[in-house]
């Protein structure tokens, strides 16, 4: 199975990006259903809409593919869900490597 073209971004990034493809990670505040709230790696609050229910808990990780719907919402067509784990997600790691895949996309995409 082939991912589509997306970029990854946090949630300050996300309003640049609306209506195209975007990946981001997000710590699960609430899900309702097919909406779920999350805290980006930047601690932006993004909101969620989900193909399907993913049974995520408060304080997993879950890394969203969809199209950004404007500067603080996505509509997934897929979640990643990494939960139970008890991860020790790196928040500032994550955030150098979005601006560095943003800003230096030619050695990113060359290799």
């Amino acid at each position: 199975m082939a991912f589509e073209a997306r970029t990854h971004v946090n949630g300050k990034m996300l309003r640049q990006f609306a209506g195209q493809n975007v990946s981001i990670m997000l710590c699960v505040e609430n899900e309702a259903g097919t909406n779920l709230t999350g805290i980006s790696t930047d601690d932006e609050k993004i909101t969620v809409q989900l193909p399907d229910s993913v049974d995520a808990t408060t304080g997993d990780w879950i890394e969203v593919i969809g199209k950004a719907m404007g500067p603080t919402s996505v509509k997934a067509k897929e979640a990643i869900l990494f939960g139970g784990e008890n991860i020790d997600f790196d928040k500032e790691g994550y955030n150098m490597m979005v601006l560095f895949m943003n800003n230096c996309k030619e050695i990113y995409r060359s290799g």
